[in-house]
């Protein structure tokens, strides 16, 4: 398995992004973020954010302690990678 899958409501994925942003040191002169806004972060039809996240990277600190945190609060879901491609948004 390559990658694990996620959805979050986005001011939960917003406050991950800000924590995650301030341990790596974004915004740079060559980085903005380290994950995309949740406004350009495809959604579920629920408005969850939906993420398919590499599995060496949840190892990386901050995520390696935020993911658990949020995954026993129930802040974030995990998700089948079935249900993330099915929510996916469809090509016209």
């Amino acid at each position: 398995m390559t990658h694990r899958f996620f959805k979050a409501a986005p001011a939960v994925y917003e406050a991950m992004r800000a924590q995650i942003d301030a341990a790596w040191g974004y915004p740079t002169e060559h980085t903005q973020t380290s994950i995309p806004p949740a406004d350009a972060q495809h959604k579920a039809a629920d408005g969850d954010c939906i993420m398919g996240v590499q599995v060496e990277w949840l190892g990386w600190e901050p995520v390696a302690t935020l993911m658990p945190q949020m995954l026993a609060a129930g802040q974030v879901v995990e998700i089948s990678e079935a249900e993330y491609w099915a929510a996916m948004p469809k090509p016209s």
